[in-house]
């Protein structure tokens, strides 16, 4: 179940979130409202909040890089380190997961959130900042098996789309935008 809400139908908004933080079988939730932040700062407001940064990186030859992590197809992400910018740390964590070095940002490509709990329990928030970037480096990627990473491969973007369909749908859809961009402008 998808439901989808105005932001003044905060009892069933209430229910509904209740139902997709217990897989209880709403697998997505949306809510139409003139202030995002008011209404997220509202569902999350016991939520750990976590800022991360990733990239979708393409090669000289129209190529996207995509990594297997914990039984799914992703892309390299991670947390933003203290004092660290955003696009620093994009940077950072494809190189750290992928070893790929000759990396530069193309431009900013979108922002997604996603919810899981801590061991503790403590349910999270994580927001994390999209980076579209270009790989020079003709090196093969190298998976970071300390990050569970098993797999590092450049795929065409048609393959990317076609695996991807059974991959996080914020992670599906952070692909999908890029291929567009990168095709269309």
């Amino acid at each position: 179940m998808h439901p989808i809400y105005t932001a003044d139908q905060e009892k069933e908004i209430a229910k509904a979130f209740h139902l997709l933080q217990n897989h209880a079988g709403v697998k997505s939730l949306t809510i139409y409202t003139d202030n995002a932040k008011q209404t997220r700062n509202t569902l999350f407001a016991g939520y750990k909040k976590i800022a991360a940064a990733g990239g979708l990186v393409f090669n000289h030859r129209g190529q996207v890089l995509l990594i297997f992590r914990r039984h799914m197809w992703d892309l390299p992400k991670g947390k933003i380190d203290t004092g660290e910018g955003k696009k620093l740390a994009a940077l950072r964590e494809v190189r750290e997961e992928t070893g790929l070095q000759r990396l530069s940002i193309i431009k900013k490509l979108t922002k997604t959130w996603h919810t899981y709990q801590l061991e503790n329990n403590t349910p999270v928030l994580k927001v994390t900042h999209w980076y579209l970037m270009m790989s020079n480096d003709d090196a093969a990627p190298v998976p970071q098996l300390e990050e569970d990473i098993e797999i590092a491969k450049w795929m065409e973007p048609e393959q990317a789309e076609d695996i991807c369909k059974t991959t996080y749908a914020n992670v599906r859809e952070v692909i999908q935008s890029g291929i567009l961009m990168m095709h269309y402008g």
